[in-house]
């Protein structure tokens, strides 16, 4: 059987963190025929995911409120680690002004409110990719 590793296609990954499961499940299905999906339920599994492969991932679908590490300690990792070529996309029901400010401070693509729309997920985040695609090899 031919698969896309066999003729040396390597899907793009979608690295989705959220602490719970529904969301996670819900993100994945919708991207999951278009893209490895890799899930983690906090930042610090996360910032492991990114430190092995940062260069495969085409978009963080990123919450704000986690156990352990939150959403923008993740950003601080990735600021600090200099990985600002991965679009984040924050998705959060904790949706206010500082939020949302902060966010922007460091640069995220994109903020999507829970619960989620699917289509709206679907075309935001697939403008985001292609946006950043064309960046990184405008810059490659």
């Amino acid at each position: 059987m031919i698969s896309e590793e066999n003729i040396g296609i390597t899907r793009h990954k979608i690295l989705i963190v959220d602490d719970k499961a529904v969301n996670r499940y819900i993100l994945g299905s919708i991207f999951e025929d278009d893209y490895e999906i890799i899930e983690c339920c906090d930042g610090s599994c996360a910032i492991e995911e990114l430190a092995k492969d940062k260069d495969s991932v085409a978009v963080i679908l990123l919450d704000i409120v986690m156990p352990t590490l939150d959403g923008f300690a993740v950003l601080n990792f990735m600021k600090e680690k200099g990985m600002i070529d991965i679009p984040v996309v924050l998705v959060s029901s904790n949706v206010n002004d500082e939020n949302i400010r902060k966010a922007y401070l460091y640069d995220v693509a994109d903020y999507i409110q829970k619960p989620f729309q699917e289509n709206v997920v679907r075309q935001r985040v697939k403008y985001v990719i292609r946006k950043y695609g064309k960046i990184r090899e405008r810059y490659s």
